[in-house]
């Protein structure tokens, strides 16, 4: 029987295979194994034995300037747009938050929502253009409890997406390679992270009922995740074997208001995000 815990060992496993991307071969990134939680992470920094998630490591970027700039909440946005259309995305209004396009959700809570579509149990993909980005607002009312506890938890925020569709079938599609090579060329020449700071998390991912999933990759630095980049890559029939996928999908979802509270520096994501707001209450 199929289990998240058990693909997640297997494709580990198998790292080579699954995590390791040609911008770890170029850069010269190394595999390893956190200290503290056992997690398999990637790093340029030799010397790092932490995979920089907390609690392995803390906040190191608050009072300090860790990006080329301090971003504002809509700099932010033009920075990234600008950098993804350069190369060859189309930039998509958002879709509302109220679904209305598929049956078994109420809300919209991640971009890549906006173009999946149920048809008699099939999970199909309809979208405007092919790569993509859109400033996608979400809403993850299970975080509510966190709220004002982690200071970057929100229940309403902007899931800056990226998505590629039907990989290799579709011209301007692409997977893992040119996902990562995209991901570290705007972290650490646009915003300005130091290379050796930027630390990439295996883990994996799936649906429910195991008709899609795949391995990811989650970015951090200085203690934060702000990206996960997903790989819809396999299916499974019957939970106990699977299968290659016809169409692949890049599901990247960038944490707006965490790139913000990153480039910013402040104690908490509210402070940077609210402003004026945050300072009246």
């Amino acid at each position: 029987m199929l289990t998240k815990e058990g693909l997640k060992k297997e494709f580990g496993k198998e790292w080579q295979k699954y995590y390791q991307v040609e911008t770890f071969k170029k850069e010269g990134f190394s595999r390893k194994i956190c200290k503290t939680c056992s997690r398999a992470f990637w790093t340029l920094d030799q010397n790092r034995v932490f995979c920089g998630d907390s609690p392995c490591q803390n906040y190191e970027f608050i009072g300090k300037q860790v990006t080329k700039k301090k971003y504002d909440y809509i700099e932010m946005w033009k920075e990234f747009e600008k950098f993804f259309v350069k190369n060859g995305h189309t930039s998509i209004p958002r879709y509302p938050v109220i679904d209305r396009w598929r049956q078994d959700l109420y809300f919209t809570i991640a971009s890549i929502q906006d173009f999946q579509r149920l048809d008699n149990g099939n999970m199909t993909f309809v979208y405007p253009a092919n790569p993509l980005i859109v400033p996608q607002v979400s809403l993850r009312f299970i975080d509510v409890q966190n709220v004002g506890v982690t200071g970057r938890h929100l229940t309403s925020f902007v899931m800056s997406g990226q998505h590629a569709f039907n990989y290799p079938n579709e011209k301007g599609s692409y997977f893992k390679d040119r996902c990562i090579e995209l991901n570290f060329n705007f972290v650490s020449k646009v915003l300005g992270i130091k290379k050796e700071d930027i630390v990439y998390h295996e883990d994996f991912w799936t649906m429910p009922d195991f008709s899609e999933f795949g391995p990811s990759l989650e970015t951090f630095a200085y203690g934060l995740e702000f990206v996960n980049s997903l790989y819809t890559e396999f299916q499974s029939h019957d939970m106990k074997t699977f299968k290659p996928l016809d169409m692949k999908v890049i599901d990247v979802g960038w944490g707006h208001e965490r790139l913000v509270w990153l480039s910013n520096g402040t104690e908490t994501q509210y402070d940077c995000v609210f402003g004026p707001v945050a300072d009246q209450l």
